[in-house]
């Protein structure tokens, strides 16, 4: 059973805890891998825009095709 988790968003970020060490980059391709899985992208479609060896990374991600529940958007109606 894998750990790794997408979290809830807090404001702008959302954390990604994903079980692979962080030597050598392989963490980085985890986590790729893992959001590929959980957004219906191929892997080339996530680039990672800002902080490849850094523990705060922004990523790109082009067209994805599902979003997970923790980026479902709430609505409500004004009366």
């Amino acid at each position: 059973m894998s750990r790794d988790i997408i979290g809830k968003p807090k404001g702008a970020q959302i954390k990604v805890r994903v079980t692979e060490k962080p030597r050598r980059s392989r963490a980085t391709r985890h986590m790729i891998r893992f959001l590929a899985g959980g957004l219906g992208v191929a892997s080339s479609s996530i680039d990672v825009a800002f902080g490849r060896l850094n523990v705060h990374k922004q990523r790109q991600i082009k067209a994805p095709t599902h979003l997970p529940s923790v980026f479902q958007v709430q609505t409500t109606l004004i009366d």
